[in-house]
Order: C-alpha cells, then structure tokens, then sequence
C-alpha cells in the first residue's frame, strides 16, 4: 500500500497479540496470526502487530493518504477508550488528510421532506470512490476546524464529544480539473435536527468541513433486495444508480409523504416500490414479506436502531450469512 504509519505500543507483543485478535474476531475482520505476530485486514487497510523489545510495534498501511488518516486516528481513539496510548513515529501538521473544505453552491427543496445540496471544492474529487458516504462537520459555536498534533492525530477544539458529525451519501459526484469536483446529497429534513436548522439557513457560499469518504460500497449479488426509511432513501437511490442494468432485485422505500416519491433509476429487472408511512407496513414487516432467494443474494436495510437490531436477528435465525445482509442503524428513537 501506498500510505504507512507506525508506533509504539508500551505492551508485550503477545499480549497486545492476543487483545487485537480478539477483538478482530468479534467485529468479524480477517485477522492471520503467526506466533506473536498478526495482520489485521479492514476497509481502510492493513494494521500489522508484532514484538519490538519488550514492548509492541503496531504499524499501519492504507491506498491513500485519506484512508491512513482515518485509520490512525480509528487506531488511537479504539485504544485510548481502554486507557492505551499510542507512541507514533512519525507525524505530520496541518489539516487532517482525510477532510476537506467546500463551499456551498447550490440549495434546492425537491420535495416537502427533503432538500438537495450541492457543494463544490479543491479536493473533493477523492469521493468519487473508497465509500459512497462522507461525514459533514459541525463543531462548538465560534470553534476553528480540525488540526494535526505532533504526533499526526486529529484535535477537534473543544473535544470530539462536541462535535456533530452526520453521515451522509453521495447521490452525485462531477469532477472538475484536477482533483476539484462538485457533490450533490439530499437531505431528510426532520424537526430539532441540527442540519435540518443548519440548512433551512445556510447561504450560498458558505464555508464546510468533510470527512471521508466512509462506508462501502454498493453490494453485489445476483439477487439485491432494499429496505430503507425516510432516512436512507439517499443511499438506496445511490445504490440503485450504480448496479449493472442487468441487476435483478427489490427495493421497498418509505417516505413521510405521497408528494416526496422520486423518479429515480434504476435497471429494468428491479422492482422498486414506495410506501407513504401510515400505510400499515413498518419497513421491518416489509423486509420479512420480500421474495428472497435462497443464494445468490443480498439484502440491505436501513432504519431505525431497534428494527435494525431485529432484522439482523431474523435474518440469522433465518439462515443468512453475515455476508448476506448489512442491516444499519440510521436514527435512533
């Protein structure tokens, strides 16, 4: 990989060889083990954990320069939170790799619950892959944005608690020369929401923060199903603009309102329907009546926090493999 990084954890190899394994079991990454040595494989690269003396050396790797930074900083935050540090060996100043800055260029209500952004910046055109997400960034009220510490870790002033940090999809990329590019998102827009009160106001021109990008990408089967709520209508609309033509499959899309339904594409085998809530189907009934095949298949949910957590129970007792379905928490009640 084209991007590394390495530190010093103060831990005997086999320890800290024992602790990283475990938990790489438990979030179900491939972790290969050779004696007091292991790599540990995730979306944004490699981390490699063997003996250094008496202590550990913990070295990362990514593709990009992005990638290595939001790895570093997973790294030091998922340590940190059980009273480790990590010493890194090399650092670097300035602004996160993984952020961008962007003004805003376009706001748009399409629909009574929802409203499309576009915005356009310098070096945007890294989320055109790596994720079909990125993170926006809103921190304490007169607070700068994100720094480098000397030892390569992003500092968020007034601590990252008090940041807001939405995900959102890319429903559209353009690039531009070099790597500038212009982003459209939509937007959900739901009462007491901070980016609901942040755009119902924002001016053209407005300076913001990214992260990313984050997350991964459209799935692959022979068979797709969707089930998604009014918040991830977004990504379903993503999804279903970048499967093959031939991509056969289901998608159920929930929507506050008859007048936010969308023209959207999508291939000519995929049957796409939309629900207006208060219909009677919850989008956890309407993922335990799709006509799903018994292989070849994928199934992807999106919703609230407790129908996600019972999908992902149903759909173990029903067979499915963890690499069958990804059923996500978008909200929480």
């Amino acid at each position: 990989m084209a991007h590394s990084s390495v530190a010093l954890l103060d831990m005997p190899a086999g320890r800290a060889v024992d602790g990283f394994e475990a938990t790489a079991n438990t979030l179900g990454l491939m972790a290969e083990r050779q004696g007091d040595t292991l790599r540990v494989s995730l979306r944004l690269g490699t981390v490699d954990v063997a003996g250094d003396g008496n202590g550990t050396r913990i070295s990362i790797a990514s593709e990009t320069a992005a990638q290595l930074q939001s790895l570093r900083d997973l790294l030091a935050l998922r340590l940190s939170q059980r009273g480790l540090h990590l010493a890194w060996q090399e650092g670097a100043t300035g602004r996160p790799a993984n952020m961008s800055l962007a003004r805003v260029d376009g706001i748009e209500r399409i629909s009574p619950s929802y409203m499309r952004v576009t915005i356009t910046g310098p070096d945007l055109g890294r989320f055109a892959r790596g994720g079909m997400h990125f993170r926006l960034l809103f921190g304490p009220e007169g607070a700068g944005w994100p720094e480098l510490d000397a030892g390569g870790l992003t500092q968020w002033p007034g601590g990252v608690e008090a940041w807001h940090r939405p995900v959102y999809t890319t429903r559209q990329i353009d690039r531009m020369e070099g790597d500038a590019a212009r982003i459209v998102f939509d937007v959900f827009l739901h009462e007491g929401g901070r980016v609901t009160e942040w755009i119902l106001t924002a001016g053209i021109g407005e300076e913001i923060a990214l992260t990313g990008p984050v997350g991964s990408d459209p799935p692959s089967a022979g068979w797709i199903g969707i089930v998604a709520d009014e918040t991830a209508v977004p990504v379903a609309v993503r999804i279903l603009s970048e499967v093959p033509a031939s991509q056969r499959g289901r998608a159920v899309l929930f929507v506050p309102e008859a007048d936010d339904i969308q023209e959207i594409a999508h291939p000519e085998g995929f049957d796409v329907d939309w629900v207006v809530r208060g219909a009677g189907v919850s989008p956890f009934t309407a993922c335990r009546t799709l006509p799903i095949p018994r292989d070849d298949r994928f199934l992807f949910f999106a919703a609230e926090r407790g129908e996600a957590v019972s999908v992902r129970e149903t759909l173990s007792e029903l067979g499915f493999s963890r690499k069958e379905f990804q059923a996500a928490a978008y909200w929480t009640r």
